[in-house]
């Protein structure tokens, strides 16, 4: 794990903050190829590219900020430090959706149309960012007794909490199943029953993902929505739940505008 990849002088290049752009780059390049594929000009993935990472960001980093503020609040030169690290992945995700749905309505592109353009470049930004969580050290898991279990090094945020202790590498959990979802979307456009499906399908498998990976996950109190017991959920999983409610919602709605031809609807 190496939270610095490597140094130019007095310039530290940081593995997350590269691999977030890696991330970029890879969706967009996809999603640019799909969209000569299906016939749109592909560089209206470019245009939309610049609102989304800028927006992206920003919702990502604010709503990290919003969960951890008693932190924050004596610390807010910190809130711009994205390069060490502090993205919310739903912030991001909701955050992107919203303003990408806006931009191809206001280029007269039926939106759901361009949402599943772009859902299989999502699922890729997922397998890619979680690498650079991965090598940063960030968002790593609880206690592993497993053979697969990892020790962060002393200089990454994992191995400064647990130093010598093998870790279960979440980050890397879900660096697979993104990459696994990527290949789920692409088999599953052959035959979605509507505009919409695809990004709601990953939206679907990516809430259950973190509903399923965050009790290994390792939180502090600040993320924890809801305690009775033994029982805890963390803000991701109750995020989830309502997004994965949210999107059966859009699914039926969307299902039913599709059965009566409707698709110039919103």
């Amino acid at each position: 794990m190496r939270p610095i990849l490597l140094q130019l002088g007095a310039l530290p290049i940081r593995s997350y903050g590269l691999l977030i752009a890696v991330a970029f780059m890879v969706g967009i390049w996809i999603a640019r190829r799909r969209a000569v594929r299906i016939g749109y000009d592909p560089d209206i993935i470019i245009d939309l590219s610049v609102i989304v990472i800028l927006v992206s960001i920003i919702g990502a980093r604010l709503a990290y900020v919003f969960v951890r503020w008693n932190y924050y609040q004596h610390d807010i030169l910190g809130i711009l430090r994205i390069w060490e690290g502090g993205l919310a992945l739903y912030g991001g995700l909701v955050a992107g959706a919203l303003v990408g749905l806006w931009f191809f309505r206001r280029r007269g592109i039926d939106m759901w149309a361009g949402a599943d353009l772009v859902a299989p470049s999502l699922a890729m930004g997922v397998t890619i960012g979680r690498i650079g969580c991965f090598l940063n050290g960030c968002c790593y898991g609880k206690v592993c007794e497993h053979p697969w279990g990892v020790v962060f090094s002393e200089n990454s945020i994992a191995g400064m909490h647990y130093p010598g202790v093998h870790l279960h590498p979440t980050q890397l959990y879900e660096a697979f199943l993104g990459l696994v979802f990527f290949f789920v979307l692409l088999a599953a456009e052959r035959r979605k029953p509507f505009e919409g499906f695809l990004l709601w399908l990953f939206v679907i498998l990516l809430s259950v993902s973190r509903f399923l990976i965050d009790p290994i996950r390792q939180y502090g109190t600040e993320s924890i929505a809801f305690r009775s017991g033994a029982l805890a959920l963390t803000n991701n999983q109750v995020s989830g739940v309502a997004l994965v409610l949210l999107s059966l919602g859009f699914m039926v709605y969307l299902s039913r505008r599709a059965a009566r031809g409707d698709v110039t609807a919103p």
